[in-house]
């Protein structure tokens, strides 16, 4: 089977969605029922993987922006920019946009959120995801959703067949996301001012993780709580965020790191006492699944995909209340018994996730494509 994938997400970022674009390409070259090929937009390759370095490859000579308004202006590729594009039995588009091709198209949907909660994205943003969403729902043959979340919203929201849509979780590396030995990981974190002990949450700096709600909570317990690390890059209204801090006196105890590199991300789980993901939407929530892998107790959200995707192995909140955040985190935070529990729980949740695991899924998808008519 001739399948081309497109990379662009694994070449823009490192985390969420280029994560998973990565972690796919790398598990289907080495799948013996796969014959790949890859596209991207221009864009640096220092984050294509070596093993991935030397196979078939398009590349859009269009930087990211000018790329998905061609898009959106449905034009067709042209053949002279997606060789590998036309010479597939299946194009998978792994961030919802896909160029129109004379091919059976598959995208993945990560989630909802811009039409769900279109306050909690940029105008710009949410209105071109908003224009191209039901574009690429008709150009697709087949839909990919992380979670059985995702897919009841793609299937509520946007009037598209059941047959058409298929759940494929996501997974973990557990070769690096794992409990692992805790000696000299002081000194690996001590660059970023984190010291042990503290609790932590990591994700792009944005409305949609809920750190206000958080932050107040957090700020209700005082000096019983150890360090607050605030991991990711910044994002939209991450200005606010910091305002936040301030205003509320907490400046001294809440710690930014900034983007942590992913050879230092295993690290910064396993040192953490707690990982808090009090996110207000999620098509997955990678971050709940890592933290599990490395022994961390979780606290998550109740609800969208991060309820499905903790099971019993995290305590859960109701994201919109700042008192029920305060109640769990005062129990968690004197309670080492609960916390080495979901320590336990959680590494026996992680392991039944793999990228292994959403390969084989995908691939699964792949044939049901090729072998049934698609649904339109």
């Amino acid at each position: 089977m001739n399948v081309c994938l497109d990379v662009s997400p694994a070449l823009g970022q490192s985390a969420g969605i280029g994560r998973y674009a990565r972690e796919l390409a790398l598990a289907l070259s080495k799948s013996k029922d796969i014959h790949l090929s890859l596209i991207h937009n221009r864009q640096p390759l220092h984050r294509l993987p070596q093993p991935l370095v030397h196979l078939q490859r398009s590349e859009i000579p269009l930087k990211d922006k000018a790329w998905r308004f061609f898009l959106l202006s449905g034009l067709p590729l042209p053949k002279a920019w997606g060789t590998t594009a036309y010479h597939c039995d299946i194009f998978h588009g792994t961030d919802v946009i896909t160029p129109a091709l004379p091919v059976p198209i598959a995208i993945t949907v990560h989630d909802l959120t811009t039409k769900l909660f279109p306050q909690l994205h940029t105008l710009f943003h949410g209105r071109y995801q908003r224009l191209v969403l039901p574009m690429m729902l008709r150009r697709a043959a087949i839909i990919l959703t992380n979670s059985e979340s995702t897919r009841h919203d793609v299937l509520k929201y946007m009037n598209i067949s059941s047959k058409k849509v298929v759940t494929t979780l996501l997974g973990v590396d557990h070769a690096r996301f794992n409990p692992g030995d805790q000696k000299k990981i002081a000194d690996r974190l001590l660059p970023f001012g984190i010291t042990e002990p503290y609790w932590l949450t990591v994700g792009t700096l944005e409305p949609r993780k809920n750190l206000p709600r958080l932050l107040q909570a957090y700020a209700y317990l005082g000096k019983t709580a150890p360090p607050l690390v605030l991991a990711g890059a910044y994002g939209w209204h991450s200005s606010s965020i910091y305002q936040l801090v301030h205003q509320i006196g907490i400046e001294d105890r809440v710690i930014f790191p900034g983007f942590v590199p992913d050879e230092l991300l295993p690290d910064l789980y396993r040192a953490a006492q707690l990982f808090i993901y009090p996110s207000l939407y999620e098509g997955f929530g990678l971050p709940i699944l890592e933290a599990m892998a490395c022994g961390t107790p979780v606290v998550t959200s109740n609800c969208s995909s991060m309820a499905e995707i903790a099971g019993d192995a995290a305590v859960l909140v109701d994201p919109t209340s700042e008192d029920n955040l305060v109640e769990v985190l005062h129990t968690l935070v004197s309670d080492r018994v609960i916390r080495e529990t979901m320590s336990v729980r959680g590494i026996l949740r992680a392991q039944q996730f793999s990228w292994e695991n959403t390969t084989q899924a995908t691939i699964a998808a792949y044939r049901q494509l090729l072998v049934t008519p698609p649904v339109l």
